[in-house]
Order: structure tokens, then C-alpha cells, then sequence
């Protein structure tokens, strides 16, 4: 089964931390959704597959009339083998949702949303440079709902600069009082080249420390079990039986194609992507034939490296009968020494199934990552 991965590259205007790949020129949107119609005829031809999740990501998916999104859907359908009970994603910004948008989602087969919230404070908003408030979002996510969907993801944001742990709290307990069916929750990454990255380079904001940090993440693991949300992998909380099934396939290492600009795909060994350029990536299409920027077989090594870094994100790590049925080789033979010692260090439970990270392994997720592959 394939996951399909589109990417819509448009946004308003570029949020002050994003280092995405986004534009805001409107005037693209036409000719870049029709070179996006004809990779979707291209891949469908190419791969022969059934379809179990798609996810609509980028930028801003809810910006383009809801008429390309509708066609991108129409032609999967002619393209593809869409299971009927597909998981269908997308991505939206709370300013660019109307009632007519996500009636048109649903007839088209969208059946989960994705809406960022990122913080419960307007002025922290300012700060991230989003185009919507706290009431937008309200209003957004009740919309929602009045159109019938029932699976919603809320993305929220922690560690942001001069933000305390009580302005996290009431973030985590306005998501919460919405009881949306998942949560992603992840640390403000200070990217180089994004304005946020600028403004705490020339000390015009303090950024946070590890500590607050590290309190942060774990008041947001405790409030969001207190309210029956699983910590299934380390930056995502579900209720039972809600887990993004889409994302399980990049670290359950399952097979997906990325379209669009700047797109990336895994098919078993092969890593291949498409260009950065939007202009190039519609010229591309012009042709009527695929051009990827990039690609590379992966070797053995490299795929067990992908695999423990991304299976150890899981709160279910993973089993020895899984590893041994993809490498043909028994990981605690292979790995005994490594697995010793990060257990030695409380960052994984292990027993007769395999290994998992506790919950000081999800805080040294990076130490846990490193330890287990420093031989490979």
C-alpha cells in the first residue's frame, strides 16, 4: 500500500520560524495545480498501487480555491486505486477555512483535518508572524466541526522566546477543552535563514533555555494523559485508534510519493525528490514527463540507520522479528553492546519483543539515536 504525499506551496505570507518551502504568489497557483494534476496521471501510471493515505501538506493547502484541491482529489481517483476507507489530510491555516471550503473538502473525500493553532496568546502569535488570532482559530475549528468532520489534528508550538510555562498551560488547556482527536506538539526550532532565527541572532528576542524546554514538553505529556491522549510518538498525542496513520508510514519506513515542489518519496530502497524551484517544477510537468532533482539507492547501513533513528521515535519502538525480517540478520547479535548500555541509561525498556524508548529516552532522543548507531 502507498501513502501519497502533495505538496501545496502557497501562504499569504511566510510565517516568521517556517524554513518550508512556501511562496506567497498567488499568480503560480493556477499553472502549478495543473503541473500537479499531471504528476499525480504520471506516478498513478507508474506505480501500481493501492492508495491508504494521502495527506495535503505545505505551505498553506487551504489557500487555493477549493476547486484544486477537489481536481487533485478527482484525478487520484482516475489514477490511483483510492481505498475507501483512506485516511485524507489537510493541512489548514485557521484565516483561510470557510464554510464553502470545507463543504467542498468533504464531497471531495477529506476526511481529517490538520488546523495550527501554535500558541493561545495573540502576541505569541505575532511573534511566529501568523495570519490569524486566537479567535480565528476558535472560529475555524467550530466550523469544522459544523461540516461534519470528526477527525481533527491541532499543531501547537512550545519553547517559543519570552513565552512561560503558564502561557504553555493555558495553550495545552484551550486545545484540550476543543477534545480534537489529535495533538502535535513540538519544540520551536530556530532555523537558520527564517526572520526568528534573525530576531535571536541580533538579541532583539531571548529564546528559551533547555530547561524550560525540557518542563514544557513534559507538562504537555502529563496534561494530555490526564486526558486519555497516548504520547504514540514523541512530538504526537492521540486518542485511542487516532493516530495519524499517514505520518506512521514515514517511521514505520513505508512506501510514499511525494508530489509537488520540493516533494521527497521512499520506495523500498530508492530516496528520490522533486526540485526546489516551483518555476522549474511546472516547466517539468510542461513536458509531460517526470524529472527528479535528486536520487540514491540506500545502502543496507543507511537503511539501518533510517530505521532505528525513526522506529525509536515510536512509543512502541520496535520488535526483533520486525528487524530481523527486513535486515535478515538478529539486531541483539548485531547490537547487543549499544543496547546494554542505553539501557544501562534508562533510555529503553527491553524484553522478549524488542525495545522501546522510555520516557527519558524521548527527552534524549537525540543521545539514545546516537549510542545506537555509533558502530554503523
Amino acid at each position: 500500500m502507498l501513502g501519497l504525499y502533495f505538496h501545496i506551496p502557497f501562504c499569504l505570507k511566510k510565517c516568521s520560524y517556517c524554513d518550508f518551502l512556501s511562496i506567497d504568489k498567488k499568480d503560480r497557483i493556477d499553472a502549478y495545480m495543473r503541473a500537479l494534476l499531471k504528476e499525480t496521471e504520471l506516478t498513478g501510471a507508474m506505480y501500481n498501487k493501492p492508495v491508504d493515505s494521502v495527506f495535503f501538506g505545505g505551505g498553506t493547502p487551504s489557500l487555493p480555491d477549493a476547486g484544486y484541491i477537489v481536481a487533485v482529489m478527482d484525478e487520484l481517483r482516475r489514477s490511483y486505486t483510492l481505498y475507501s476507507d483512506a485516511e485524507v489530510t489537510l493541512e489548514a491555516n485557521p484565516c483561510s477555512l470557510t464554510k464553502e471550503k470545507l463543504a467542498a473538502y468533504r464531497e471531495a473525500g477529506i476526511n481529517r483535518l490538520s488546523i495550527g493553532l501554535q500558541a493561545a496568546q495573540n502576541r505569541h502569535l505575532l511573534t511566529l508572524g501568523r495570519q490569524h488570532t486566537v479567535e480565528l482559530f476558535d472560529e475555524a475549528y467550530d466550523l469544522a466541526r459544523e461540516a461534519g468532520f470528526t477527525n481533527i489534528n491541532i499543531d501547537i508550538i512550545y519553547a517559543l522566546p519570552e513565552q512561560t510555562l503558564e502561557d504553555w498551560e493555558a495553550t495545552l488547556i484551550h486545545v484540550i477543552e476543543k477534545r480534537p482527536e489529535h495533538v502535535s506538539a513540538y519544540a520551536l526550532g530556530l532555523e537558520e535563514g527564517t526572520l526568528l532565527y534573525e530576531m535571536v541572532e541580533n538579541r532583539e528576542l531571548e529564546p528559551a533555555g533547555e530547561d524550560m524546554d525540557l518542563a514544557m514538553y513534559h507538562m504537555a505529556q502529563d496534561l494530555l494523559a490526564d486526558r486519555d491522549y497516548e504520547n504514540y510518538e514523541i512530538s504526537n498525542f492521540a486518542q485511542r485508534k487516532r493516530e495519524c496513520r499517514h505520518n506512521l508510514k514515514y517511521w514505520n519506513i513505508k512506501d510514499y510519493l511525494g508530489l509537488g515542489a520540493a516533494a521527497h518519496s521512499c520506495i523500498d530502497r530508492l530516496r528520490f525528490a522533486n526540485t526546489l524551484d516551483i518555476d522549474e517544477y511546472i516547466a517539468n510537468l510542461g513536458t509531460g514527463k517526470l524529472h527528479y532533482s535528486s536520487y540514491e539507492m540506500c545502502s543496507d547501513d543507511e537503511r539501518k540507520i533510517e530505521y532505528i533513528m525513526l522506529k525509536l521515535r515510536l512509543k512502541n519502538g520496535f520488535s526483533f522479528f520486525d528487524y530481523k525480517s527486513r535486515f535478515g540478520e538478529d539486531f541483539l547479535e548485531r547490537f547487543r553492546k549499544e543496547v546494554l548500555h542505553v539501557y544501562e541509561l534508562g533510555l529503553i525498556t527491553l524484553d522478549d519483543r524488542g525495545i522501546a524508548p522510555t520516557r527519558r529516552g524521548f527527552d534524549l532522543q537525540n543521545q539514545l539515536v546516537a549510542e545506537m548507531i555509533r558502530n554503523l
